[in-house]
């Protein structure tokens, strides 16, 4: 998971609010410019695969929607997080890079 955490660091350093992301194996990692009051529980590696494929709010949105993940954080906060995760703007390319090393660190 330390990998993971890296990864997630290069992925979400510019964010303003920044956010925490608790992994399956309860590791918490500091995103964005500070850590604010919101954390997302990723509980599996599958659905953190998932996530990072395509990390957008929509995509994090559908996830706690259908029980994927666990938001913790007042709903206005996570908005903000969310806006700010909207405006990271991933290119394609960057996408695939993301994929390539995934599967390389997560199998």
């Amino acid at each position: 998971a330390a990998q993971a955490g890296t990864l997630l660091r290069e992925i979400f350093s510019s964010l303003q609010p920044g956010f925490k992301i608790r992994l399956w194996d309860q590791n918490e990692v500091h995103l964005g410019q500070e850590a604010g009051p919101v954390t997302v529980v990723i509980p599996s590696v599958r659905v953190f695969k998932k996530l990072l494929m395509n990390p957008t709010s929509a995509a994090f949105g559908q996830a706690y929607c259908d029980g994927e993940i666990d938001l913790v954080g007042d709903l206005f906060d996570v908005m903000k997080v969310a806006d700010s995760i909207d405006e990271l703007n991933i290119s394609y390319w960057e996408k695939l890079k993301i994929g390539l090393r995934l599967k390389r660190i997560l199998g």
